[in-house]
């Protein structure tokens, strides 16, 4: 079956990590010959405008409790051939859209995080996310396949929500856009730290989230500096900003740690980093760690579940360090620090690795993976 439209559904196209991967994904499909639209819960013409190459959609609903009708409607004139949903409560928004629409879309459900970890750790106190797996596992069955990010994605899902292996699945990276991040990355910075190249700064963008563990971070980054000057950036906001500056107080660290909240380019960090940690506890695919690979950072991250290892292919592209330890994050961080050829490597390796991200070649993914889906169905109907 050739695909002649596919539509992505998501939150918005404000910022953050599903603007990233959303519109490089349309781009991708659009550049490799596939109609797609993407369609988001409310968009402004001025923020349309920032995407002209892009056919965006909006649904005009306010949150995605509220998105079922539009959604309704959007399938009834719209019609496309493969919807490809992200995250988790659009998944389940655009089944239940199509099954109450009568609409024919196939649907390939998008899983970009550990949703057992997101539920019991990063959402425990948030009761009305309690219900999130139980959802879940009767709503997936009614996908017609699954793209997940990581392979223990793939293995908790199937655990956790129990998704019946008749469900296609398989794991394609998330996409970033080289070139305009290679490009980004070329501006200049402003911050003192960057002037001054004979203190290393590590940089790291998460969000200040229990997830991203910066606790481990901090504490391995106050071992660093009783043994070698550096710096430490931290790019990003969240719920436990004021936790983590109590602790920099604590750990006496506070004048050479900064936060200084979201940046919209951090690859001009990322370029100009001596190295880039990730500490996460688990992760998806983190796509600031595939952007960091793809300005020649030297990485560092921990072995948790998820992406993160699979992205690095275990040490290959990047240093792994036991997941959790501040200690031995600490000597991994120490170990680029004090050795320029194992940096050099690294920025090597990063930047190899890199090009697997492209989104020309994660798109053709996706549109193979949904093509051969397709298919497979004809064949089974017939």
């Amino acid at each position: 079956m050739t695909m002649k439209k596919v539509a992505i559904l998501t939150h918005d196209i404000r910022g953050g990590a599903f603007t990233s991967l959303g519109t490089a994904l349309a781009r991708g499909f659009q550049e490799s010959g596939v109609n797609c639209e993407f369609v988001v819960l409310k968009a402004t013409q001025a923020e349309k405008e920032q995407y002209p190459e892009l056919d965006i959609i909006s649904l005009n609903a306010q949150r995605t409790a509220f998105s079922l009708i539009p959604t309704i409607r959007y399938l009834k004139n719209s019609k496309p051939d493969v919807i490809f949903p992200m995250p988790w409560y659009f998944n389940v928004m655009a089944i239940w859209a199509r099954y109450l629409s009568g609409i024919d879309s196939k649907i390939i459900i998008g899983e970009h995080n550990i949703i057992s970890l997101e539920t019991s750790i990063e959402h425990k106190d948030k009761l009305h996310l309690q219900s999130l797996p139980t959802l879940m596992r009767y709503t997936y069955p009614y996908g017609d396949g699954l793209i997940a990010v990581s392979q223990d994605t793939i293995a908790d899902l199937v655990e956790t929500i129990k998704v019946p292996p008749r469900i296609p699945m398989r794991v394609i990276f998330n996409p970033i856009d080289l070139e305009r991040v290679q490009q980004l990355a070329k501006k200049p910075t402003d911050h003192p730290w960057f002037l001054d190249s004979e203190t290393p700064t590590i940089v790291t963008v998460a969000r200040l989230a229990k997830q991203k563990q910066l606790d481990v971070l901090l504490r391995a980054f106050a071992r660093i500096v009783k043994i070698l000057p550096a710096r430490l950036l931290i790019l990003g906001e969240g719920p436990l900003r004021s936790q983590l500056e109590s602790l920099c107080h604590e750990l006496q660290i506070e004048d050479c740690v900064a936060m200084p909240g979201y940046d919209r380019n951090p690859y001009r960090y990322m370029s100009a980093c001596d190295v880039f940690v990730l500490a996460s506890a688990w992760e998806g695919c983190p796509i600031a760690l595939q952007e960091a690979m793809a300005c020649g950072a030297a990485v560092v991250v921990n072995d948790a579940p998820g992406g993160s290892k699979d992205l690095i292919e275990y040490g290959k592209h990047g240093m792994m360090v036991a997941g959790g330890d501040s200690e031995a994050l600490a000597t991994g961080i120490l170990q680029i620090l004090s050795n320029p050829s194992l940096k050099q490597h690294y920025q090597t390796q990063a930047r190899k690795r890199a090009r697997d991200f492209h989104y020309i070649k994660i798109a053709q993914q996706y549109l193979d993976f949904s093509t051969a889906g397709l298919v497979r169905q004809e064949v089974l109907c017939r």
